[in-house]
């Protein structure tokens, strides 16, 4: 019979964030890459590639207010709220995918700010080993939702482009994030 200290289930459930963290950095990543590479493909295509997206962050980000049983309770509850309407987004998208484009972009858009505001705030008041990453991981959000909702008419190619950087700069960085504080720490 095993027992568990405090300390070793905060440790089981860091590796399991990271886990989940470094998956959803890699499914990110990947569908980056997958429509950048095939940039001709249709919004139908597009639109489950985002809404899987969608999905897999709003997961994390439940689990997550869960598991971080050191945020506060308001943390927690954003960070929950965030992962809810997440899912809530991927669920619109797949009910009608042949929406014109300019419908799923601003919706895309819309959530990329307000996550990208999330984050850059999360990094403001975060400890100083995930400030920067959490600051540019909100940014990089920012810059893309303001493209995207500024210029709404961009036709099929330059919003899969816009989307596919995106997902790919954003998966580099989930990725690279337990990384980097692993190093730190």
């Amino acid at each position: 019979m095993s027992t568990s200290t405090p300390e070793s289930a905060d440790l089981t459930v860091r590796r399991t964030m990271t886990g989940l963290t470094v998956v959803l950095g890699l499914l990110t990543l990947g569908l980056g890459v997958a429509v950048l590479v095939w940039p001709d493909v249709t919004l139908t295509v597009v639109a489950v590639l985002i809404a899987i997206q969608f999905f897999g962050f709003g997961l994390v980000q439940i689990i997550r207010a869960f598991a971080d049983v050191d945020a506060g309770g308001a943390a927690r509850t954003i960070v929950g709220v965030s992962g809810a309407l997440a899912i809530l987004l991927a669920f619109l998208v797949l009910r009608s995918p042949l929406q014109t484009v300019v419908i799923i972009a601003l919706v895309v858009g819309a959530w990329w700010v307000f996550r990208g505001v999330l984050e850059i705030v999360e990094g403001a008041s975060g400890t100083a080993a995930d400030r920067g990453l959490s600051i540019v991981l909100g940014v990089i959000s920012v810059v893309a939702g303001a493209i995207v909702l500024l210029q709404p008419e961009l036709s099929l190619e330059v919003f899969v482009i816009v989307v596919g950087v995106w997902m790919v700069l954003y998966g580099i960085v989930i990725v690279i994030t337990p990384i980097v504080l692993s190093r730190m720490r």
